[in-house]
């Protein structure tokens, strides 16, 4: 039986409402009150039963939602927050709100698709079966590794779903056939070993914790946008006392209410921490007896802090003395205080040695190992009750596999023709800075790195390669699926289950499938089960169904039946977190010097507080080239509350609510500039190769930044840029790779900007 619009409208009222008035929308503008798309008409499905379903967003978020999802007639009705979950508390965000308009939006993807005419924008696409497409890719993907073997063939995957079942087929699959590894370093690896080399690890006390501080530190973050539910957390601890600092070079709206914000340049965080220290031992506000316990090399710190006077600090980082003397004494001066680091921080050339300087204040006044104190950066504790040995299956690789391994932020350097002319004399694709295999073949799953990649006009080049099979899989036809040959429908987060953990509080959770498959969708799992069988594979990996995955890949504290009833477990996890001071590193202390050369090179950087920015830094190459450091303005790419990086970014829920494409500027640079709010500019960068690349966006003039930075929200697609250049933020951003563990770098970008 079909469900007719007013009763799905009346299922559906609840959700539309609550995200009007839950504050889980941007402060940019009021959500547009619409009504869901029309369902598609359906059968009862066999096997799954009206009712109410618990689920988890597998988005990027460390919030990881718990999410109820009522059904009727086979169609998913209502979504609202699991009001039992300590974290969810019964209010998704707003883009938790807009799942329906996701998952019924006519847009979707309905049936497997085959390129028909030149690729790239406009591309288009014939439908074919699913028994056709299997056999056309398996017959490309079985003649490339019998030519280049399988370490020719590259996965591409980031930032879409996240789980068990959304992962397990494709690690099978690339694993069976010898596949290229892809380190997907992308988000926050360099804060990794930022915090690795101080701390000897980089997880952290509970969001949870958050309540019983009493100062709370936001350092290069958004809760806002990026995990709106520690809000609540934070609120309750101001309730009870707790003041709230913010270090930020933008103007977030946690950094409006703040107690104190500080406003450094973007790169000059390490040199506020030198600041906000001397202040701290100038004025006796460390903690001496936790020094002298449970720290090494203070000696070297206290030689470093010597090296630098107030006003050197002041002139580099922007902030007066006054304000961080201010900020030294509100945190000091607590009984307990709690820093969340952001992953934006560490996305640029220094960003490593940004997060390293960090925890030197927490170090310095014993904010470590007791209630309501400690540094919160990202807690993969959870992922520990997954048996991921199992969901991966390495044992299906080839005996003698020779798999190389490329980073997913240089994905443009990587797909380069084989005659491709670099400045330094090497020629063709490159991976860390040396020559690399041909890729002859990729496959894009849950991910669109045509939008979310870094310098995606070097991308293109890779991508419009006649001879680079592409595959693609996803809901809808991104800027990236218009250059793949074959074109795949995968299913919804609510049409199959999954086990996902959680990156930020203690929590793994199962999620119920609520409704069936729509359309021809099948989930990630299946599609790379059948292609992997399609190819000649008999394994019985390829077999094994979501649900026995799922089962043998649970290794919680309670049975997965018990699971299937509780829907969440969490790791056991002393608390406070750290309470015996035992830290993983080699001294067991906090090391406020690391010559280890583990985490970074200790010769070229300074092992106690290294204060190189990407305008200054003069090692190898991680400072700016001459033509980036001569444009005007540091470019930054925030997040913004109403995507998970380009989800979304297409729902006519969300899509028109706030300014996509728009820069936003200060007052004072838009008056030297001539741009008044609302004109057409144009912004220009030097990218790979000095090569100028321009995009077309609107200016905003408004105080976001400082003086000299412009920022835009990230990864929007170029194909929805209303302007007609058809151009995103991402063509201007920098794929060069961190001063540690190879992360990303979006912010080590400078721009000029005009009047179009």
């Amino acid at each position: 039986m079909g469900m007719n619009r007013r009763s799905f409208l009346k299922g559906s009222s609840a959700f539309a409402f609550s995200a009007s008035i839950m504050g889980c929308s941007s402060s940019d503008d009021d959500i547009i009150e619409e009504p869901p798309v029309e369902p598609p008409v359906v059968e009862p499905p066999e096997g799954i039963v009206d009712g109410v379903y618990h689920t988890t967003c597998p988005r990027n978020c460390g919030d990881r939602c718990s999410l109820m999802v009522t059904t009727k007639d086979g169609v998913a009705v209502s979504i609202t927050g699991d009001m039992s979950h300590p974290v969810t508390a019964g209010t998704p965000c707003v883009k938790g709100h807009s799942y329906l308009q996701s998952v019924y939006s006519p847009d979707r993807i309905q049936q497997p698709m085959k390129r028909v005419g030149p690729r790239g924008p406009g591309a288009t696409f014939e439908p074919i079966s699913w028994e056709e497409a299997n056999a056309e890719i398996a017959s490309r993907l079985n003649d490339i590794i019998n030519t280049h073997g399988g370490n020719s063939i590259v996965p591409y995957s980031y930032s879409g779903y996240s789980g068990i079942s959304a992962t397990t087929g494709a690690n099978r699959f690339f694993n069976r056939i010898g596949g290229r590894n892809l380190q997907r370093n992308i988000c926050a690896s360099a804060g990794y070993s930022g915090m690795s080399s101080i701390l000897g690890e980089f997880n952290g006390p509970s969001p949870e914790d958050y309540v019983n501080t009493k100062c709370f530190v936001s350092w290069g973050t958004n809760e806002q946008a990026t995990n709106i539910h520690h809000l609540k957390f934070i609120n309750e601890a101001r309730d009870k006392g707790a003041k709230i600092l913010v270090v930020n070079p933008a103007r977030t709206p946690l950094a409006s209410q703040a107690d104190i914000w500080l406003q450094p340049a973007p790169g000059t965080d390490a040199t506020l921490v030198i600041g906000i220290s001397k202040v701290i031992i100038e004025e006796s506000l460390q903690d001496s007896a936790f020094i002298t316990a449970n720290t090494q090399d203070y000696d070297a710190l206290i030689a470093r802090l010597d090296e630098f006077t107030h006003e050197e600090i002041e002139l580099e980082t922007g902030v007066s003395k006054s304000q961080y003397q201010e900020f030294a004494r509100a945190y000091a001066g607590a009984e307990c205080a709690m820093i969340r680091i952001g992953y934006g921080i560490q996305r640029t050339l220094n960003g490593g040695r940004m997060v390293k300087a960090i925890p030197t204040i927490a170090a310095l006044t014993g904010n470590i190992g007791k209630v309501g104190a400690g540094i919160v950066y990202l807690n993969v504790m959870s992922g520990g009750l997954f048996d991921w040995g199992y969901s991966g299956a390495a044992h299906l690789t080839p005996e003698g596999a020779e798999r190389g391994t490329v980073s997913i932020n240089e994905v443009g350097k990587f797909l380069l023709p084989e005659d491709y002319q670099h400045e330094n004399g090497l020629v063709g694709p490159i991976s860390y800075g040396e020559p690399s295999d041909p890729i002859k073949a990729m496959i894009v799953y849950s991910s669109n790195p045509m939008a979310i990649a870094p310098n995606t006009d070097l991308i293109e080049k890779g991508l419009m390669r006649d001879d680079l099979f592409l595959v693609g899989i996803d809901l809808f036809q991104t800027d990236t699926m218009d250059y793949v040959d074959y074109l795949l429908p995968t299913s919804s987060y609510m049409e199959q289950s999954n086990l996902i953990d959680s990156y930020q509080c203690y929590y793994a959770k199962h999620s119920a499938k609520a409704i069936m498959p729509l359309y021809e969708s099948k989930p990630d799992t299946v599609i790379f089960n059948d292609l992997a069988k399609a190819m000649g594979f008999d394994d019985p990996e390829f077999d094994e169904s979501i649900d026995s995955i799922l089962r043998n890949t649970w290794k919680g504290n309670i049975s997965y039946d018990e699971l299937l009833i509780k829907k969440w477990d969490s790791p056991i996890v002393d608390y406070p977190y750290r309470k015996n001071l035992d830290f993983p590193t080699a001294s067991g202390k906090i090391e406020f010097k690391d010559t280890s050369n583990k985490y970074f090179d200790s010769e070229k950087f300074n092992p106690v507080i290294d204060t190189g920015t990407p305008e200054s830094n003069e090692v190898d190459d991680k400072g700016m080239t001459d033509a980036e450091k001569a444009r005007e303005f540091r470019l930054l790419s925030p997040a913004h509350a109403k995507l998970s990086n380009s989800q979304w970014a297409n729902v006519k829920y969300i899509a028109d609510t706030f300014p996509q494409h728009t820069i936003y500027i200060h007052p004072a640079d838009a008056g030297t500039k001539g741009i008044n709010d609302g004109d057409q500019v144009t912004l220009t960068a030097s990218r790979y190769g000095n090569a100028d690349v321009q995009i077309q966006f609107v200016a905003r003039v408004e105080e976001m930044t400082a003086i000299g930075t412009v920022f835009a929200w990230k990864n929007s697609w170029k194909k929805l840029n209303e302007n007609g250049s058809g151009t995103a933020i991402n063509q201007l951003t920098n794929c060069d790779l961190t001063d540690m563990n190879h992360g990303s770098t979006f912010h080590a970008t400078r721009v000029d900007i005009s009047l179009a």
